[in-house]
């Protein structure tokens, strides 16, 4: 594989379509930053209490940012359907339009994503879990004394669920991404845990350059982020504004990923002349 085509392309995709119309990214990154809304609507009602040194009630808090995180979640679904637009292989890049099919498909983005990432968390539970419950026994039995005995539990067993998890999501990561690709370019969910297919277009792409065409978009990125984390002040400014450019270069370069498998589905077939 040409990595350096994959590159070019989907970078020249993203500048040509976001510097030749300002007001798509301008709109994209309006959409990427309305999630962030309910968190500071939580924090500007928590102010009052703060500022007069009242601990906030811990239930209302937690309650407060749950209701924030699920709006977020909500809100964010609008540009995660923009990403299932530019997964269907539409080029140049598409307009920011149809909000309803944006909302429609970015809810069934989400309920992919997260039923792939639910076994990651499920791991998470039982090892962290069952470390904590092991550990609550010696506590009570003698608080004193065995405190950091119990805590080296507690911490051994954290860390053993999230290395085995990280694993795991490794795993059903590689997944996941042919597997978005496949509802999009279907409009089927079921299509995005097809798994047999999944292994086939993997297997045509390679796995070994699969996996190092995603080490190598991860790297470039991280690449980008380290130089303006060492701005200060408008360091972060900047990657606010470019993260619009990154993230449809990146998810330019999957889709692209993707069709070097060569393969046609069966919706692009019919659509065919």
């Amino acid at each position: 594989m040409d990595y350096g085509k994959l590159i070019g392309d989907s970078f020249r995709y993203a500048k040509d379509g976001l510097t030749r119309n300002l007001a798509t990214w301008i709109v994209l990154l309006v959409l990427i930053l309305i999630p962030v809304i309910p968190f500071i609507l939580v924090v500007l009602l928590m102010a009052p209490s703060l500022m007069t040194g009242t601990i906030p009630n811990i239930q209302a808090l937690i309650g407060g940012f749950g209701i924030a995180l699920i709006a977020a979640i909500i809100l964010f679904a609008f540009y995660m359907g923009y990403q299932v637009k530019i997964f269907r292989g539409e080029s140049p890049l598409p307009a920011v339009s149809g909000f309803g099919t944006l909302f429609a498909d970015g809810i069934k983005y989400i309920v992919i994503e997260f039923i792939y990432f639910l076994p990651v968390l499920i791991i998470l539970a039982i090892t962290a879990g069952t470390a904590i419950m092991s550990a609550l026994p010696v506590i009570a039995a003698s608080p004193a004394e065995s405190y950091i005995n119990a805590l080296l539990v507690i911490i051994i067993g954290v860390i053993v669920g999230i290395f085995i998890a990280l694993i795991v999501a490794f795993i059903l990561g590689l997944f996941a991404i042919i597997g978005i690709v496949r509802f999009a370019r279907t409009g089927r969910m079921g299509e995005a845990f097809n798994f047999s297919e999944i292994l086939a277009t993997i297997g045509k792409i390679g796995w070994g350059t699969y996996i190092f065409a995603l080490i190598i978009v991860m790297v470039l990125v991280f690449i980008v982020q380290f130089i303006l984390g060492l701005i200060p002040y408008i360091g972060g400014i900047i990657m606010a504004v470019i993260t619009p450019f990154i993230s449809v270069f990146m998810t330019r370069y999957i889709c692209l990923l993707y069709d070097s498998a060569g393969e046609r589905l069966p919706s692009q077939v019919e659509a065919a002349p």
